[in-house]
């Protein structure tokens, strides 16, 4: 199936590669939430660095929607992996304007353990106030994937 989750303490990351149906996704988010492993709320990841670009508009909106339809299960702050690229960069912003409104602060990486540390650091009570805006398409272009 070419969507997976995994969880580790209090983290579950989705990753999302190839072509899937809006079904594959939903079977897995509630497979996830349904898990022992499952804590709520997680922290959460969302890999989008081997989904398709080709992706409409309509077809982001409907992931985005599955993904928010287990919020109440999730953290408020999730982190989008994709690749560096303007037109992946530009897909991870739709994607994340979908799912992050007002009760989700989001932001988009390009590497793992950046992805990690923004997650937790909200743990910090000095760390607390910090927020991730989009950072601007020239820092994108240059990031590497993480490995």
């Amino acid at each position: 199936m070419p969507v997976h989750y995994t969880i580790q303490a209090n983290l579950i990351a989705f990753k999302l590669n190839g072509t899937y149906s809006i079904d594959e996704l939903k079977e897995v988010c509630y497979k996830a939430i349904l898990n022992p492993a499952f804590q709520s709320p997680m922290k959460v990841i969302v890999d989008l660095s081997q989904a398709p670009s080709s992706s409409t508009s309509k077809q982001i909106k409907e992931q985005a929607a599955v993904l928010r339809s287990i919020k109440a299960h999730l953290s408020s702050r999730w982190a989008i992996l994709a690749e560096p690229g303007p037109l992946n960069y530009g897909l991870a912003r739709m994607f994340a304007a979908h799912i992050g409104r007002d009760d989700i602060q989001m932001c988009i990486f390009a590497d793992h353990g950046k992805a990690c540390r923004w997650l937790f650091e909200a743990d910090s009570p000095d760390q607390s106030s910090k927020s991730c805006g989009f950072p601007p398409l020239s820092e994108f272009k240059d990031w590497q994937p993480y490995t």
